[in-house]
């Protein structure tokens, strides 16, 4: 039987535990992340089949009940062969000790890993609210500001006697973490005895003892942290303020074999505090465009020492050498060929007079269109409120013609502006003609139109009009709405086709005669030149 099938109907069968056990998520990928607490040390990386036979063993012991040995079984699984599952599992079984803790953590967890199945992420997510709503939450804030640039590491132990045995459970913080800055990382705690450790690089631990009682209220717990007298402050002051501005960084490498190098960045002003051991260490300090700088320091029985380093600026390079002169008789190279650029094509017109046109055309189209807007927004409510009156056909002429206005008058200022994105670009005539043609086509589209719905109007058959979603008056309205749209849009492209084509007329023009005063050598004269 598949382990996730006895699972599942091993846990379905089992509701001794305070809140019942739901079905664990599918097998998924094992991705590397945060390692969980477990109670014994790991062990070697098993095989497959040999961790499905543990998988398969603790699910017999859930089903007998012996809630801690899976619970234990299903940690040391997750140790050595980082399954997700088995993780989300052993929550479950520290859930039915009442462990609440535990189950939390082991879900926050599993909430963390990727490519978790989405069944296995809404039951992690429901269980774990409903043991915070049972647990104690415990708001930690580690002080000072300056841990956040290290990370800190909380470490919490259950200490009530020794037959409860819980594997403590441990809290990374990395370096910047959002819960420095976002007020805190908060931890839940069951009734008992327990005892939190914090720890962070560069300063002393510090421990303190919780006793959290049944049913006990959240709260916040303030730590201090001080800094570990192992180690030493150094800060550094590096000018000039170019070599700041232009990415001046500084580092320290511990000299003894294989050390790391320790970065200390700067702030605008150039400085910069880390805290280090005490020995023999060695400073570089380098910007772009300025000369390296190392240093040998040492610190030793002073808690503090500061450091002052002005930058010099790089030397100039040395010239390139002066090639040697040829031999006597020596054939020289030849000289590479160069190919000319291609002539740069004349504009059509001038991008200056370009843009005039188009922001001309784009802007008039601006307060056509918004008078149209108004005209069909005013005509729609004088038609309806006239045809809640149930008035005569006749008397709904007047309100169709304002809003056949307004829809035309929108046709314009798209059409111009249709042309204004055109006068953008040095286009050929042909596509100023192009758009001249195209507007006078929907021209005589609207003006083909207007006349047809006007006949059927006349005549009193506004009823053979075919509509989708109209009849009668009302098809005969949207009839006359797009007709007018149509005039006014091709009213609109063939004024702004039409202008585009005189001004690239105008431009493209060649200058025949010029007409000019000359002086020189106590001459006054014109000088008329041109074709003729």
């Amino acid at each position: 039987m598949p382990v996730s099938l006895s699972w599942l109907l091993l846990t379905l069968a089992t509701a001794a535990a305070a809140e019942p056990p739901a079905t664990p998520p599918t097998s998924e990928p094992a991705p590397a992340a945060t390692p969980a607490p477990a109670s014994t040390p790991a062990e070697a990386p098993a095989t497959a089949s040999d961790a499905d036979a543990r998988a398969e063993q603790a699910a017999a012991l859930y089903g007998q009940k012996k809630y801690l040995e899976a619970a234990q079984l299903l940690e040391d699984l997750w140790a050595s062969v980082h399954e997700p599952r088995d993780l989300f599992n052993a929550g479950l079984a520290r859930l039915a000790l009442g462990h609440r803790a535990h189950a939390i953590r082991y879900w926050e967890i599993y909430l963390q890993q990727q490519g978790i199945p989405e069944d296995g992420r809404e039951q992690a997510e429901s269980r774990s609210k409903k043991a915070q709503a049972a647990a104690t939450g415990v708001l930690v804030r580690v002080a000072p500001s300056a841990v956040a640039e290290l990370g800190a590491t909380l470490t919490l132990t259950r200490v009530d006697e020794d037959k409860d045995k819980r594997p403590p459970l441990v809290f990374e913080l990395p370096p910047r973490a959002p819960e420095f800055s976002a007020g805190g990382k908060t931890i839940y705690v069951d009734p008992g005895k327990w005892q939190l450790k914090i720890s962070a690089p560069t300063y002393a631990a510090s421990t303190r003892d919780l006793t959290i009682k049944p049913g006990a209220a959240g709260f916040v717990l303030d730590v201090a942290l001080a800094s570990d007298p192992a180690f030493r402050a150094a800060t550094f002051q590096v000018g000039p303020n170019e070599a700041i501005a232009a990415g001046a960084t500084v580092s320290l490498r511990k000299m003894q074999l294989n050390a790391e190098p320790v970065p200390c960045p700067l702030d605008g002003q150039g400085r910069c505090a880390v805290r280090i051991e005490p020995g023999d260490w060695e400073v570089t300090v380098q910007a772009p465009g300025y000369q390296r700088y190392v240093e040998k320091v040492t610190l030793g029985a002073q808690p503090t020492a500061t450091f002052a380093v002005a930058l010099a600026p790089s030397l100039t390079p040395a010239p390139a050498p002066t090639p040697a002169p040829a031999e006597a008789g020596a054939t020289p190279p030849p000289a590479p060929e160069v190919t000319p650029a291609p002539p740069p094509v004349p504009e059509r017109v001038p991008k200056k007079t370009r843009m005039r046109l188009s922001t001309g055309l784009i802007v008039s189209g601006v307060p056509v269109f918004i008078t149209g807007l108004a005209l069909a927004v005013h005509g729609s409510n004088v038609y309806d409120e006239k045809k809640l009156t149930k008035v005569a056909n006749g008397e709904l002429l007047p309100a169709i013609r304002l809003r056949s206005a307004g829809s035309g008058l929108m046709g314009v200022a798209v059409g111009l502006w249709a042309t204004g994105l055109t006068a953008e670009y040095d286009v050929k005539p042909w596509v100023w003609w192009t758009e001249l043609g195209v507007g006078a086509v929907a021209l005589l589209t609207g003006g083909v139109w207007g006349g047809v719905s006007t006949g059927h109007w006349n005549a009193n058959d506004t009823a053979s009009l075919v509509c989708t979603n109209n009849e009668g008056i009302d098809c005969f309205t949207a009839h006359r709405l797009a007709s007018g749209f149509f005039l006014g849009l091709g009213a609109g492209a063939v004024a702004g086709a039409t202008t585009g084509l005189l001004v690239q007329r105008f431009s493209m023009k060649k200058q025949r005669v010029s007409f000019a005063p000359t002086f020189g050598s106590g001459q006054t004269g014109f000088v008329l030149q041109g074709r003729f």
